[in-house]
């Protein structure tokens, strides 16, 4: 049977008056996607399972129910049976690498092995010959006081009381000057102690500095949550993937691409962008339960249990 929901969103599309740019507008699809939808040429999308999503979301674009057109038109769409079986192969070859990384470590574990036992019984000789020179000294000390206190002359009883008063008048100054130094030390304490009752909260200002808020949480089959950031720090955005997923991130709604449009697997996680210098970035994924969006280390949440979603990212 010949397909016609191409040439049905076609002229639905062209009643309304619309461009293919003025539906890449609301539905964040591309141009070509959009085009090889109206062609029923679905080769060209990412995936079966994004082709019924796209087409989705065209259909409601342009005034179509898109429940009751993907009914009508059940026999053209996609098999999600097929659909699976091709994730599935796609995942496989990533399997591979991280038996190989181990083979590598393996490899190499008998020499780390042999290079950390070298520096333990080089620590135990440094150890044993280090307190062998300390008792050593120590002795030799020793014998040297010893040798003094045979030595010394007997000191006679009248310098000994002459002596007396100097010393007496001596430990009168120190204990003096020991109590001012006690008062000084107690000052400090209470000064300390007192600054700490003004200044408790300690670098709460820092803690205030970073905030995430949700503005608005999508709705329909293709939802799009708005989210406000402040922070004065860097920002970093990182994807981490559970599964595969097909991903679009843009410096705007309708910007540039900060990476590029296609699937992307565990294997690539995490994704890494830099939107060091935008004030907004838009995020798009088919697979929501399986991809983690993260701005300097916080998730941000997607709100619904849909399989295809989109982020807006606002920062201040």
């Amino acid at each position: 049977m010949e397909k016609e929901i191409g040439a049905r969103l076609r002229n639905a599309r062209e009643s309304k008056g619309m461009s293919l740019e003025q539906v890449q507008e609301t539905t964040k699809i591309k141009t070509r996607y959009l085009h090889a939808i109206e062609e029923n040429d679905f080769n060209v999308l990412p995936g079966k399972f994004y082709t019924r999503a796209f087409i989705r979301e065209y259909a409601s674009a342009v005034g179509i129910d898109p429940e009751q057109m993907m009914e009508e038109h059940k026999d053209e769409m996609p098999s999600f049976e097929k659909e699976g079986a091709a994730q599935y192969k796609s995942v496989q070859p990533s399997s591979k690498e991280p038996v190989a990384k181990r083979g590598n470590i393996n490899k190499y574990l008998p020499t780390v092995m042999t290079f950390v036992l070298i520096i333990g019984i080089l620590f135990v000789a440094y150890t044993f010959i280090k307190n062998g020179n300390n008792d050593l000294g120590s002795g030799a000390a020793d014998q040297e006081v010893s040798n003094n206190d045979i030595n010394v002359p007997e000191a006679s009883e009248p310098e000994d009381s002459e002596s007396t008063p100097a010393s007496s008048e001596s430990s009168g100054e120190e204990s003096a000057d020991d109590e001012k130094d006690t008062k000084k030390e107690q000052a400090g304490e209470e000064g300390s102690s007192s600054s700490e009752k003004e200044n408790p909260s300690g670098n709460d200002q820092e803690s205030e500095s970073f905030e995430i808020s949700l503005a608005e949480k999508g709705t329909g089959n293709f939802p799009q949550h708005t989210y406000n950031i402040s922070t004065a720090e860097e920002k970093s955005l990182t994807i981490e993937l559970k599964g595969t997923a097909y991903l679009e991130i843009q410096g705007e709604e309708t910007g540039e691409n900060l990476i590029s449009p296609i699937e992307y697997s565990p294997a690539d996680s995490p994704v890494k962008v830099d939107v060091s210098d935008k004030k907004q970035v838009f995020i798009k994924t088919g697979n929501a339960l399986g991809t983690i969006v993260k701005i300097n280390g916080e998730q941000i949440d997607f709100q619904t249990q849909q399989a295809t979603q989109k982020l807006l990212l606002n920062f201040k």
